[in-house]
């Protein structure tokens, strides 16, 4: 990984345009001259025959054989006219693949919609495999002006969508003024789609196939930005099928009908039924563009995928992708059964909700069956189980100007015994750090503040609550609050996923508990998790920090205005102060606000200032102690990638991070299965 040239690219200094011809379709090989054959002299010219039917020219690309078939029928177009004029062209990580074959992967039920994000990674732009630049998607290019204020985005002529429909600027526009600027589906417009001076970025139609982002400011992020505007975290994508939504949005359809379609689908709204019919997990009939399409719904047991016909990728020699034919999540209650059926060989490929504690039963399996690889990719930085304060929590005055002391925290931090943690929790692996970009990144900010506050100094830890007047206890020898009988009582929240999560909260708990703040773990289910998240009654919670290596855009964990958007749980009510403009919420700390506004001025300048910035950003973070960091640079968030050895064209180094969408930037279209 040259993270260098990463940023530098993704500044906007490289992507001044990101290259057409790089994406070209295959040129087929010109055909050879038939001489022609003299008739025998000695023999009389045969009779005139009819002319026979001119052949219809062979294709230049191929396509999976059960297409073959329906062409064949007459029940689906050729692939020739499937395919855009300028296709995807996808490389291969091996070798051309073959088609067929059903990619059986699990899922932890609806909450788990993140899970088919990664798999399809479905924008208009993508991050490239290392995560080194943005590279053409479904759009062909992506150019900025002189000035980085406008951006051009050219979509690749003839696209359709997976019934068929074209994919046109429309679609773009449509998901504009129809979504984001409907203040019943969008009550506040995103961070990244708004000037400087809170206003909304204009996006206008060139033509069919062109569009623009224009902003008031420069804008080195945006492709960035683009590149995750994918329904990730169930955001709208900036993309949508139009002509299939409208019948469902209050623009078009008549007030009667979609109160009749809200009622007979149990939604108490036009919006509430609008985002269940535009959300692809959650409704088959809505086309898609991506490699695979749901054929039924992710509440089901097996929530199934199949071929897009009209995916506009190819592989080098124009065998259009993808090459397998489904894509199978199985549902499991839980990761540790989920864990099992990996060990089994019952699921082809999967890193999500593989704990880092099996690893060494996996590479046992792989030694003796020689049935699976497995294989390991490194996270950008940051850590692997971040404890996260809530700085806006209101249901204890008490506690919560407690949670906003910096000391208190600082203090909590020195409590941990992070050796500990890395040897019983993380198989050795890794380094305690706190939740900042990688050594040799361009955003890291030195070994003083990769380092800060993470020695186990619990004397210190004892004198820091002391002195915030925290020294009396109770009989249990629990302290109280100042002047009170009232116990101090820290709940931790954790969801079992993803790793150890549990295990580190517990060892959390005790170290906290060892310095006289009782600490009740509670392990959820993810989606309450998330409810008691975006309402803002959690105290405290764990969770990795997998956006160090993107402090500006992709919904970074630094930025409190972006909680709402699946993010951890910071400041919910600080969100709402911004939303509102300072009318409603909590208002930020100084500190957070600083953090806000370096943000937004790192949008705005070159890739060496915004290293600078990002820097001061961290440094900030980790001097207010908003997120405690115990381990990371281990594989432990979905960092362990379990395959089926009869698998393919699945790359063995890769950058892994949430704005990767990995596994979805390494291409899963261009797997296959070995026969």
């Amino acid at each position: 990984m040259n993270a260098k040239w990463f940023f530098r690219l993704c500044a906007g200094v490289a992507l001044l345009a990101i290259i057409a011809t790089a994406c070209a379709a295959p040129t087929p090989a010109p055909s050879q001259p038939v001489p022609p054959t003299a008739p025998a002299a000695t023999q009389p010219p045969a009779p005139t025959q009819p002319p026979a039917p001119t052949a219809a020219p062979a294709s230049k690309y191929k396509e999976a054989p059960q297409l073959a078939e329906q062409v064949k029928a007459g029940t689906l177009p050729p692939v020739d006219q499937r395919l855009p004029e300028n296709p995807l062209v996808i490389e291969t990580v091996e070798s051309i693949g073959t088609y067929g074959g059903v990619w059986r992967r699990g899922f932890l039920g609806p909450s788990d919609f993140n899970n088919y994000v990664r798999v399809v990674y479905d924008a208009l732009v993508r991050f490239s495999p290392d995560g080194s630049k943005v590279v053409p998607h479904y759009a062909e290019s992506l150019t900025p002006s002189s000035d980085f204020k406008t951006w051009t985005v050219k979509l690749r002529k003839g696209a359709k969508w997976s019934n068929g429909d074209p994919f046109t600027a429309d679609d773009i526009l449509f998901w504009y003024n129809d979504v984001l600027l409907n203040k019943d589906i969008t009550p506040s417009i995103p961070t990244w789609m708004k000037n400087k001076d809170g206003s909304t970025v204009q996006v206008q139609k060139v033509d069919d196939y062109t569009v623009t982002w224009t902003y008031n400011n420069a804008n080195t992020t945006f492709p960035l930005e683009l590149a995750n505007k994918d329904n990730g975290d169930r955001q709208y994508a900036v993309f949508l099928p139009s002509k299939y939504l409208k019948q469902f949005h209050a623009a078009y359809a008549k007030q009667e009908d979609l109160a009749k379609m809200a009622t007979e689908a149990k939604f108490k709204t036009w919006t509430e039924l609008f985002a269940n019919k535009q959300s692809p997990p959650e409704n088959p009939e809505r086309p898609v563009m991506a490699a695979w399409m749901p054929v039924n719904r992710i509440s089901e047991e097996v929530f199934t995928l199949r071929r897009n016909p009209y995916f506009v990728g190819v592989d080098q020699e124009g065998n259009q992708l993808p090459y397998i034919d489904e894509v199978q999540f199985k549902f499991f209650a839980d990761a540790q059964a989920l864990t099992a059926a990996a060990l089994a060989g019952e699921l082809d490929q999967q890193e999500r909700h593989i704990n880092l504690l099996s690893y060494p039963l996996f590479k046992e399996n792989e030694l003796k069956t020689g049935k699976i690889r497995v294989i390991t990719w490194p996270a950008f930085g940051g850590g692997d189980a971040e404890v996260f304060f809530n700085l806006t929590y209101a249901k204890d005055e008490d506690l919560g100007k407690l949670l906003r002391e910096k000391d208190f925290r600082i203090a909590l931090s020195y409590a941990i015994n992070r050796q500990e943690i890395q040897e019983s929790a993380f198989l050795g692996l890794g380094e305690p750090r706190q939740g900042v970009a990688a050594p040799g990144h361009p955003y890291y900010p030195g070994d003083e503040y990769a380092k800060k506050y993470t020695e186990y100094k619990p004397d210190e830890a004892n004198a820091m609550l002391d002195k915030l007047g925290l020294d009396k206890k109770d009989a249990e020898g629990f302290r109280l609050y100042p002047g009170a009988t009232k116990r101090i009582v820290v709940e931790l929240s954790v969801v079992p996923v993803f790793g150890p999560w549990p295990d580190v909260a517990q060892l959390i708990a005790k170290d906290w508990e060892k310095v006289g703040i009782k600490t009740n773990v509670q392990v959820r289910e993810r989606s309450l998790h998330f409810q008691l998240r975006a309402s803002n009654d959690l105290q405290a919670e764990i969770w990795n920090q997998d956006t160090a290596g993107f402090p500006f855009t992709g919904n970074p964990k630094y930025d409190v205005r972006t909680i709402l958007a699946g993010n951890i749980t910071l400041g919910p009510l600080n969100k709402q102060w911004y939303d509102t403009g300072g009318k409603e919420g909590m208002e930020p700390l100084p500190e957070i606000k600083k953090i806000v506004e370096l943000i937004d001025k790192g949008k705005t300048v070159g890739p060496d200032e915004q290293a600078k910035i990002a820097q001061e950003i961290f440094k900030i973070w980790v001097d207010n102690m908003f997120e405690i960091g115990t381990i990371g640079l281990t594989p432990l968030d979905q960092g362990v990638c379990v395959v089926n050895a009869n698998m393919r064209n699945i790359p063995t180094k890769l950058g892994k991070d949430w704005p990767l969408r990995t596994p979805g930037n390494s291409r899963p279209e261009q797997w296959f299965y070995k026969k």
